[in-house]
């Protein structure tokens, strides 16, 4: 693989056109895709919102990729088998929803469309739930055809930039060094995941470490079905008043 060929297309989450933009272009060259890893994010970033005006690890960590999904779905599809790797975090069940919650308490926590109180900590949580809820939804509804997801854990502290922006974390990241994975071994279970045969067909499940990690799921809001179903209808449709007032059309059926 060393003479492999890279072609790169730029794209920045931070703004829902230029991801469209960048899935547009990829679109237009009619290649396959046989795996969609979804892994750039942000935790504790200094700008509070995105481009689109919306709570930034909202906007980035979760709407920006499920805009990715849903441009590439018809080529993975067609592309089977093929495989979606969603990155979360542990950090998940931080997010402060709750199963006796409705439903509508549940998304309004989900997803903040405009800058919160809440610390850095619960926002990057909040969004990593999404990424599950998503994952697993996807499991749900294309696993039917050949498509298998994984919901992805990385390691806690992986020596990253993505605590650039807070001091205070980047501290605490450097003391932990000793204890934490460097890059490519919070890597590995995302490769396993994107590659590994023996996994070709285990699909809508929670890993860490390469290994199907569900004892440390929160099962009751990750595996709740409604709530999968309510978040992909509600980030649709955010995308959809989103996209409309940039080029007056729908992405999405309307």
């Amino acid at each position: 693989m060393y003479d492999a060929e890279i072609d790169i297309i730029e794209c920045d989450l931070n703004s829902l056109k230029s991801v469209q933009k960048a899935a547009d272009e990829f679109i237009e060259k009619q290649w396959p895709i046989h795996c969609l890893i979804l892994n750039a994010g942000v935790f504790g970033t200094s700008s509070k919102t995105t481009a689109d005006g919306l709570e930034s690890h909202f906007g980035i960590n979760h709407l920006a990729h499920f805009l990715l999904i849903q441009k590439f779905l018809p080529i993975i599809r067609n592309s089977n088998p093929s495989r979606i790797i969603l990155v979360s975090s542990s950090v998940h069940a931080n997010c402060g929803v709750t199963s006796d919650m409705s439903i509508e308490n549940k998304l309004r926590i989900l997803c903040p469309t405009s800058p919160l109180d809440a610390s850095w900590f619960r926002l990057y949580s909040r969004s990593k739930m999404c990424n599950m809820l998503i994952a697993f939804k996807l499991h749900r509804d294309e696993y039917v055809n050949g498509i298998s997801t994984y919901s992805v854990h990385p390691g806690n502290g992986v020596r990253t930039n993505i605590f650039r922006d807070s001091w205070l974390v980047s501290i605490a990241s450097f003391l932990s060094t000793p204890f934490t994975k460097n890059i490519s071994q919070g890597a590995s279970t995302t490769v396993y995941c994107a590659g590994h045969p023996e996994v070709a067909s285990v699909s809508g499940r929670y890993w860490e470490s390469c290994w199907d990690d569900e004892k440390n799921l929160y099962k009751e809001i990750t595996r709740d079905e409604q709530l999968q179903d309510e978040l992909w209808k509600k980030s649709e449709r955010i995308l959809n008043g989103l996209l409309d007032d940039q080029k007056n059309s729908c992405l999405f059926e309307c």
